[in-house]
């Protein structure tokens, strides 16, 4: 669920989807299987249990054929009356514990499928990027209406350049970047781009524009190739696929982000498994591939929040050069446009390269 954000500001929506019709499909079979062959475990299990009860039956019989045949008879009616109960009574014993854990999966499921999105996405109009704004904005998360992490604010981000925003914890910064990005709208004001109002634009276009790194880098489960190939079109990839362009395009990424030597040392370069949420990297690893992942959008508008918080001196001034880079190549050939660049960091160190900075 964290990473359905990711997701959508990459734009990267078919590929995991994909994935996950290939997991569901596996899953399906599986299930399948599970229900064909666990009768035949539990009549095995069943046998195994009557093991005691049949060995006594076999000795008696022995006795019993020395006395009488009709005591056999006997026998042999007790021990398929008990045998039969056998399987019967495995199933009613398994049937509470198999409800409950249905009921339990059927209730989460209906719970995600009920929920309310935080925004409706009904907006049809285009717009090439001429810069974006909240206009006297009101927000406060739900359930906290009483305290606004945003007051009547209102902030101009420009066509082009670096600005910077600084302040400590608890001002707004990464509420604002999520107001540009459409996660919420505000309660009162409005957030334009272009001079639109978010909520008339598409939400593909509006994607294609933007592009967004958050605090928190989630990674999926698979190779460092894989993961960064979710911020490319299938188009590109497709490509760019020969002779290795596309391996070239992804080095330069990594390269910009301070993180290729790291890859180049590791047995399996690109192909490495990165683990679920990225937990066989560290934090400031996951934290540069996904700055590659940025790197390799081409968006108009870049949103990086807190893009150096858990980096060294070095890798932070490697990285700010990209970034200083990244605002000053050119997007739109036609109208020769660079890329605007909103840079949220509490390290006065991350300023240098802003062309303006507003503190808070």
């Amino acid at each position: 669920m964290s990473t359905f954000q990711v997701i959508k500001r990459l734009l990267g929506e078919a590929k995991p989807l994909a994935g996950l019709m290939v997991a569901a499909s596996t899953a399906g079979t599986i299930g399948h299987l599970a229900a064909t062959f666990l009768p035949v475990f539990g009549i095995i299990a069943g046998f195994a249990l009557a093991g005691n009860p049949v060995t006594t039956t076999i000795v008696y019989a022995i006795v019993a054929a020395t006395l009488s045949p009709w005591m056999v008879l006997a026998l042999i009616a007790a021990f398929t009356l008990l045998a039969s109960s056998f399987g019967p009574t495995l199933a009613l014993a398994a049937l509470p514990a198999n409800l409950t854990q249905t009921f339990a999966f059927a209730r989460r499921l209906f719970s995600l499928m009920d929920e309310a999105p935080g925004v409706v996405e009904t907006g049809t109009a285009n717009s090439d990027y001429e810069g974006m704004r909240l206009d006297h904005v009101t927000f406060a998360y739900p359930g906290e209406e009483s305290e606004a992490i945003l007051a009547d604010f209102s902030l101009d981000v420009p066509q082009h350049g670096i600005l910077g925003i600084q302040g400590p914890s608890g001002r707004g910064k990464s509420t604002m970047l999520k107001l540009l990005m459409r996660y919420w709208d505000p309660q009162r004001g409005q957030v334009t781009l272009s001079g639109t109002p978010l909520p008339q634009i598409d939400v593909h276009a509006r994607r294609r524009i933007q592009a967004m790194m958050s605090q928190e880098t989630h990674l999926f489960d698979g190779t460092i190739r894989e993961n960064l190939l979710i911020a490319l079109p299938e188009s590109e990839i497709r490509n760019g696929g020969a002779a290795g362009v596309l391996d070239a395009r992804l080095r330069e990424a990594l390269a910009k982000a301070s993180v290729l030597d790291l890859i180049d040392s590791l047995p399996d370069g690109l192909d490495t498994q990165v683990g679920e949420l990225g937990d066989r990297l560290s934090e400031g690893e996951r934290q540069r591939i996904g700055l590659a992942r940025v790197f390799l959008r081409n968006a108009d508008l870049v949103l990086f929040d807190e893009p150096t918080s858990r980096l060294d001196a070095l890798n932070e001034a490697i990285i700010l050069r990209s970034i200083h880079e990244l605002s000053k190549s050119e997007q739109n050939a036609d109208k020769g446009q660079d890329v605007a660049v909103v840079l949220v960091s509490r390290r006065e160190s991350a300023m240098r390269v802003a062309d303006a900075v507003l503190n808070l």
